[in-house]
């Protein structure tokens, strides 16, 4: 599937609506306070923050998706998703 179809999933699974860079960011940094990446997956928070910023910086309609296993058990799947993407003409979910 691709991402920008994620808009047409029911409003009820949005956790966020954030309105800028440095919201996305600050939104990023508690998902992952919350859900530590393994240390075996290299990098540092720091380090996926800042191609968090870069990324959504670049131009309007980057996204950032992210998946990791915090732990043997548990998945956690992560999307900065940008809205409105007027050039794919899929309208943001209701109520944004």
């Amino acid at each position: 599937m691709e991402v920008k179809y994620w808009l047409r999933k029911s409003p009820r699974l949005i956790r966020a609506t954030l309105k800028t860079v440095d919201e996305a960011v600050d939104w990023m940094a508690g998902e992952l306070a919350q859900h530590p990446y393994p240390e075996s997956y290299g990098s540092s928070d720091d380090a996926r923050l800042r191609f968090v910023r870069d990324t959504l910086s670049l131009t309007a309609g980057n996204d950032v998706v992210w998946g990791w296993y915090p732990n043997a058990s548990q998945y956690i799947s992560r999307a900065l998703i940008a809205c409105p993407r007027t050039a794919d003409g899929i309208p943001c979910p209701q109520g944004l």
